[in-house]
């Protein structure tokens, strides 16, 4: 049985869709306050409040742009999962774990989004501006489970079928151990170790340089993926995904 195959355009428009993604994770930071000037574990709940309301303009607005760059990442993800899922032989688990990491950190992004956007809409009393912002950096936390799921199929994927070069397998091994990190983050109130403190800049660093390094590998294949699957008979993997050295 024959499908339709994965064309080299379709492959570089996945390619493409990561890139943006990139493109606009970049400006929501231009356009965020800087995250490292976010007041700390130990800031007075009157001084979160201040900070909230005379930076809520920002911050509305870089939400609006990640969440646009969210939406274009689970496209990416999703084309991506129909490239990795061509070099798995049934029960192909290993792109479905990749495919419900992506959909479950996003979920859990959106959801961290939507309360900093209540938070940020409106000034908000202290005690409640408190717990939005630790529902916020809780929600986002949380996401590195899913994400360190996400990408650790990946990475074995990579290196089991060759599918794309060994190094952005590496680079999201990387971005495992990063994300179990920040999932931590509720274990300490130091200034590193808190939802608040320096891992929630760093961590994700490591996601965004995945995407946008598998996004120009994507970018700049000349080989499309086949959906030919192999007969009983041979067993032999047939060039369903192009190996890549």
């Amino acid at each position: 049985m024959v499908g339709a195959g994965m064309s080299i355009r379709a492959t570089r428009a996945v390619g493409l869709l990561g890139v943006a993604s990139f493109v606009l994770i970049l400006v929501g930071a231009f356009v965020s306050p800087p995250l490292w000037d976010t007041p700390g574990i130990n800031t007075s709940s009157t001084h979160l409040a201040m900070y909230l309301y005379a930076n809520h303009e920002r911050t509305i607005a870089s939400l609006f742009i990640y969440s646009l760059a969210m939406g274009l990442f689970l496209s990416f993800a999703a084309g991506l999962w129909s490239w990795l899922r061509q070099s798995e032989q049934a029960p192909q688990m290993l792109s479905a774990i990749f495919a419900f990491g992506a959909i479950g950190l996003s979920v859990l992004i959106f959801a961290g989004f939507a309360v900093a956007a209540v938070m940020s809409y409106r000034p908000q009393p202290p005690a409640l501006a408190v717990s939005l912002t630790d529902m916020t950096f809780g929600l986002l936390a949380l996401s590195g489970i899913p994400t360190a799921l996400c990408l650790a199929a990946y990475a074995i994927l990579v290196f089991r079928h060759r599918c794309l070069p060994a190094w952005t397998g590496w680079l999201a091994f990387i971005a495992v151990d990063a994300h179990i990190l920040i999932a931590a983050s509720f274990l300490g109130h130091g200034n590193l170790f808190s939802p608040e403190g320096a891992v929630i800049v760093a961590v994700p660093a490591t996601l965004f340089a995945w995407i946008l390094a598998s996004s120009v590998v994507l970018l700049r294949t000349t080989t499309g993926v086949s959906h030919e699957r192999p007969s009983a008979a041979t067993h032999t993997v047939l060039s369903r995904c192009p190996r890549w050295r």
